[in-house]
C-alpha cells in the first residue's frame, strides 16, 4: 500500500469509527464536501492545513499516518549527533534520545 492509500484508509477508518459522514467531516474541518470526497477517492491532494485540522477533529496524532518503518527512520534522524561528530559544531550533546510513538494517552490510538 502506498503512502497516499495508507493515509486515506486511516482517515476513512477514523471517520467510520466516529460514525460521521463525509459531509459532516468536511463541515468540521471547514472544507467543501466535494473537495473532501475527491481527496478520499484519490482524485485530489489535501492541503497541509486541512490535514492538520482533520487530525485535530478526529483526535489523531500525525504519527498515525506513518508506517512503523517511517517512524523508525524519523526517530533515527532526530537523534542528536555523537559527541565526536565534528561536522555538527555548536550542537549540545545529551544522553537523551528522541522517542517516536504512534499515539499518546490523550489521543485516540491509530488503527
Amino acid at each position: 500500500m502506498n503512502q497516499a492509500n495508507l493515509i486515506v484508509a486511516r482517515i476513512e477508518r477514523a471517520r467510520q469509527d466516529h460514525g460521521i459522514s463525509v459531509a459532516e467531516l468536511a463541515r468540521r474541518i471547514n472544507v467543501d464536501r466535494k473537495r473532501l470526497w475527491y481527496v478520499l477517492n484519490g482524485q485530489r491532494s489535501m492541503h497541509v492545513d486541512e490535514f492538520v485540522r482533520l487530525c485535530a477533529v478526529m483526535d489523531m496524532s500525525l504519527a498515525c499516518f506513518l508506517t512503523k518503518e517511517q517512524a523508525s527512520d524519523l526517530a533515527e534522524t532526530a537523534r542528536p549527533p555523537a559527541a565526536d561528530d565534528s561536522r555538527h559544531t555548536g550542537w549540545a550533546t545529551s544522553s537523551s534520545t528522541v522517542e517516536f510513538t504512534y499515539s499518546t494517552s490523550s489521543q485516540r490510538s491509530c488503527t
